[in-house]
This record gives C-alpha cells, structure tokens and sequence, in this order.
C-alpha cells in the first residue's frame, strides 16, 4: 500500500507550477497507450502492427502539434522505428509478436499475450522520449535516435509497468 502523503509533502507539490504542454502532451500517450495496447489484442497478423504504427505517427504528430514542433510523416515513422528497432535484441520485435499469431492456438495464445504489452510499452516509450525531447527545445530534424535508445530502453521499461497495472485495475463500466 502506498504511503500517504505528509501534509507539507502536498503543499509543495501544490505550489510546484504545473506545465500544461506536458500535461496534455502525457494525456495523448497514455491514451494512444490504451489505444495501442488494445490494438495488440487484434488477432490478425500485420495488421495489428500496422494499427499500432499508425496510432503510434498520429500520437506523435499531436505532441508535435503541442510543442510547435513542424511534423513529418515520413521522418516520424524513420524515427519510431528507429527507436523501436533497436530493442530487437533485447526483446521481442514487434514484427514478429504479430507474426507469431500465425501459429495456430500456441501463436495465438503467445501474440494476444506479449503484443499488447510490447505495443503499449513501445508508445509509451516513444511518447516519452520525444516528450522530454520536445522540452529540452529539439525537433524531429534535431533527434538523435542513437542517444535517445538508453532514454527509450528505460522508458519502455516503465511502460511495460504502465501497462501491466492497467490490466490489474478494473474499468470503470
């Protein structure tokens, strides 16, 4: 059980300034996050993936939109993929957690399960990184995916805890 707050702990975090860029920019990942890990949930392989891909583009061209930041299509699918590529060797692709599904039963089991964490801890990851990087004054043009991979690794660890919780939590009906 969580600890609960002193009454100083909450009157400090109260007259901390809120950031209402990153508040509203957070809001857009964690709902892609829900949108994409449902999309893993597809049962159709490739499709799931190019679903998720483009909900992935579309979070990113929002949180464009909040920084002032010119989007591209084109440069942001270069630049998710480069991100998401280069957990391949560390875990599971996304390629082939939707290709899996393929397999029957077994496939299917193992896709429905590992797809919709690694697609909502992958947008969460994404959403994060290009967030701090947004704040720190950078572009798409400026982003440098090969120093952003530890940030992205370390924030795709998080979100596979982001999207685990979610699972436990009940729904409001």
């Amino acid at each position: 059980m969580p600890k609960k707050p002193t009454v100083e702990e909450v009157k400090k975090d109260e007259t901390q300034e809120v950031n209402p860029k990153r508040l509203a920019a957070d809001n857009i990942v964690k709902n892609t996050v829900l949108w994409t890990t449902g999309a893993g949930l597809v049962p159709i392989p490739v499709f799931d993936l190019v679903t998720v891909t483009g909900l992935q583009l579309n979070m990113l061209r929002r949180v464009c939109k909040i920084y002032e930041v010119k989007f591209s299509k084109n440069v942001g699918k270069n630049l998710i993929g480069s991100l998401i590529g280069g957990l391949a060797p560390s875990t599971l692709s996304m390629p082939a957690a939707s290709l899996i599904k393929m397999i029957p039963f077994v496939g299917q089991t193992v896709g429905a399960v590992t797809m919709p964490i690694f697609s909502g801890a992958s947008t969460y990851g994404v959403g994060k990184v290009f967030i701090k990087h947004f704040e720190r004054g950078g572009t798409l043009l400026s982003f440098n995916s090969k120093k952003a991979k530890e940030e992205f690794s370390e924030e795709f660890k998080e979100g596979e805890k982001v999207v685990s919780s979610m699972k436990k939590k009940p729904q409001p009906a």
